[in-house]
Formats: structure tokens, C-alpha cells, sequence
């Protein structure tokens, strides 16, 4: 897991520090920083994967924009580095350094710091020279590099027989795989497959064509059965199936609603509501091991009422928790909080707002003893922040 997120001089996040749990939420006025900070552990994420262009902005969830409008638009910030800093639950620290450089071509963001990638690279070459590398050797090439920027990578290396080559873990794996998921009805509810990032979109695409590969898998039985067990939720669900007869380019599923007559066997999923669809997204999200381990939810609130927000929220905390998962999600229904139990370490609500200098801050609300009222209603009332001051 990820345990601590600094992000400085991206947009309006001058210099942020948000130490992360399991389950985190955002909250806070329209426009006061929550997607910023969100895009910033994604321009992370692509230094990570030394993939800093335009293309992977887009598909980890990045407003694209001009590289001016990526750093602080302050009269007194004068900065022209975004840095970013991750820490990992064991002390592994991944920092990146990153200017745009113009001169090249094509332009794009670089990275000056001593990123993973940089190291992989440069520890792969020294394996394969003519008489092998050794760990011990393999360790101190890794140390010389880090002593001059300080940073504190903790690698797992090993050296197999030159044909095997080296294998290094990334001292924070799940940085890699982080994007933000921004659902679109029409994506979800469509059988568009373009441009998704495997195994579903960020907007919802792939869903069902992914859906009919699980139901394929041997394994794919018992997260079928998981989905479903959650489903129920929903009172009116009562079983979902995946057609066998259906063609190799169709993408549909069978839904039973438990009032409708028995002469109705089933419909698909063009015929069912929104928030259907967006709480079957999430539970795969969630349940299966082929989508990301760390990742971000904007507007975790949508399409549902609120008493199913704090269902929904206290259902994906504990399937968190049990598939080793890691979220982010930012929301304006305060009846999100209400499914949270901020008592519990792994369970974060982090309040962000606007400084009167305009930059970008969270504070993490940390709560001494129980209230008398829900979390719901202190937002609300504004006892907690996060809240617009000006009407």
C-alpha cells in the first residue's frame, strides 16, 4: 500500500501532503483542488512508468492541457519543477523531479530525479556484461546512484543465470497501475471496447466484454458469485447471468428483477438503471485481481440515493480490505460519510480547501471522541470544513 502522497507545484497544489489509508475521501467545495491532487499521484504514476506524454495523461484520468497550465499560476510561486514524492507502508520512497522540456523533440515532460525505471535500465545493463553481476555488486551500483539525490529505494534483486537476466520489484508496485475512474452513463451502459485501459475503461467501457471473459475463466465463477452476493443491495436484483449463446463480438448480460412477472424471464443491461450499472462497475473494480490495486474514484456518489451511498461505502471499504485494494474517491453527498468509520486507521477522511492565498491544502479529520451527530450532518453544518464561505 501507498501510505503518504506529497505532490508540489501542480496546478493549485503548491505543496500537499496527504497520508493515505485504505479507503480515503476528498471532500470539499467545487473547485477547491480535489481532481488536481488526484492528477498529481497520476503524473506519479507516469513518471513511474517513465511514460510522461499526453496519450498516458489521458488514459490515467489527466485533463490534458498545456504544460504552463500544469504548474502554479501564482504571482509569487515562480516554480518550473512538479515534484512528487511516494511513500510505501515499508519506508520505500519514489520520488520524481519533472520539467518540460521544449528543446526536444517532440517536447515532452522528463524526469530528473534517479526515477525506478532509470535504475532498472541501468542494473539490467550491468547483469549482462561478460562475467554476470553479483547482488553484492548489482546493490552498490544501486547505492551510488541514490547517494547523490538522497533517495531511499528498497529493491528486491535477483540475479538468476544470464539467460534468466534480473528481476527487480518496484519499491511501490501499486504507483504504477493508479488512474482515476470518471464513469460516463453512456460508456458504461454501451458496448464501446475502444481505447480502454485493460481490463475496464476509466469511464465505464469494457465492462461487459469483460464481464463475458471472466464468466469463461474457471476463477470467474466465484467472482461472479461475490458481484451478485453484493448486488443484493439492490432489492429489486435477483440474478445476473452472462448468455452462453451469445455471438464473440456481443457483449450483454441477463438481469432477473425479483417483482417483474414470471413471464419476463430477463433484459439486459440497456434496460436497466444507472445506478445498476455504476455499482456493478465498482464491485468488479473492487472484487477482481485483474484491475488496479490503487486507483481513484471521482464522484463516488453518483447515481445512487443517499442511504445506498453509505451502503455502498461500508460494502467497499470491507471488499477493500479483503482483496487488497487500495482507494481514493472524492464526493459531494455528505451521505458518503456516513458510511465510514474514521475511528478505524485504514479509513481516511481528508478535508481540502482553498488557502486565502488561493493554493491548494487538505487536513486529514481526525476525531478525539464519538459525536452525538452523524459525519453527514457535521459536513453539513460545517463542523468539519470543506464547505464554501462565501454565500
Amino acid at each position: 500500500m501507498i501510505n503518504n502522497v506529497t505532490i508540489k507545484n501542480y496546478k493549485s497544489v503548491v505543496d500537499v501532503s496527504l497520508p493515505l489509508g485504505r479507503f480515503n475521501l476528498l471532500i470539499g467545495a467545487n473547485g477547491c483542488g480535489k481532481s488536481n491532487i488526484l492528477e498529481g499521484i497520476a503524473m506519479g504514476a507516469a513518471a513511474s512508468s517513465d511514460k510522461l506524454d499526453y496519450e498516458y495523461f489521458a488514459n490515467r484520468g489527466m485533463r490534458v492541457v498545456e504544460p504552463r497550465f500544469m504548474l502554479p499560476a501564482f504571482d509569487e510561486i515562480n516554480e518550473e519543477k512538479i515534484m512528487i514524492e511516494v511513500t510505501g507502508e515499508k519506508g520505500d520512497i519514489s520520488s520524481f523531479n519533472l520539467h518540460f522540456n521544449k528543446d526536444s523533440k517532440p517536447a515532452k515532460w522528463e524526469d530528473d530525479s534517479v526515477s525506478f525505471y532509470k535504475l532498472v535500465s541501468y542494473l539490467k545493463n550491468a547483469s549482462h556484461k561478460e562475467d554476470g553481476a553479483s547482488v553484492s555488486e548489482l546493490e552498490q551500483v544501486l547505492k551510488d546512484l541514490v547517494k547523490e539525490r538522497g533517495d531511499n529505494f528498497v529493491l528486491n534483486i535477483k540475479v538468476g543465470s544470464r539467460e534468466k537476466g534480473l528481476t527487480i520489484m518496484s519499491p511501490n508496485p501499486g504507483l504504477e497501475q493508479f488512474l482515476i475512474y470518471s464513469l460516463e452513463e453512456s460508456k458504461l451502459r454501451g458496448a464501446d471496447n475502444s481505447n480502454r485501459t485493460f481490463p475496464v475503461g476509466r469511464h465505464g467501457e469494457g465492462l461487459f466484454a469483460y464481464l463475458k471473459e471472466l464468466s469463461q475463466k474457471p476463477e470467474g465463477a466465484y467472482i461472479f458469485d461475490e458481484i451478485k452476493e453484493n448486488l443484493k443491495v439492490l432489492d429489486w436484483f435477483d440474478d445476473m447471468e452472462v448468455p452462453s449463446s451469445q455471438l464473440s463480438m456481443e457483449f450483454n448480460l441477463q438481469l432477473k428483477d425479483s417483482y417483474l412477472a414470471e413471464t419476463i424471464n430477463s433484459f439486459d443491461q440497456r434496460s436497466t438503471n444507472e445506478g445498476f450499472l455504476y455499482l456493478l462497475f465498482y464491485l468488479t473494480l473492487v472484487i477482481s485481481d485483474e484491475t488496479p490495486k490503487f486507483f481513484a474514484i471521482e464522484n463516488i456518489d453518483t447515481a445512487f440515493n443517499p442511504k445506498l451511498c453509505r451502503e455502498v461505502t461500508r460494502r467497499l471499504i470491507d471488499l477493500a480490505r479483503k482483496h487488497d485494494k487500495q482507494i481514493i474517491a472524492t464526493t459531494h453527498n455528505a451521505a458518503v460519510l456516513d458510511g465510514m468509520n474514521i475511528f478505524e486507521d485504514d479509513v481516511r477522511l481528508h478535508v481540502v480547501r482553498r488557502s486565502i492565498d488561493g493554493y491548494t491544502k487538505s487536513n486529514r479529520v481526525i476525531l478525539k471522541s464519538e459525536m452525538s451527530m452523524p459525519l453527514s450532518e457535521a459536513w453539513v453544518k460545517g463542523f468539519i470544513g470543506g464547505l464554501p464561505d462565501n454565500f
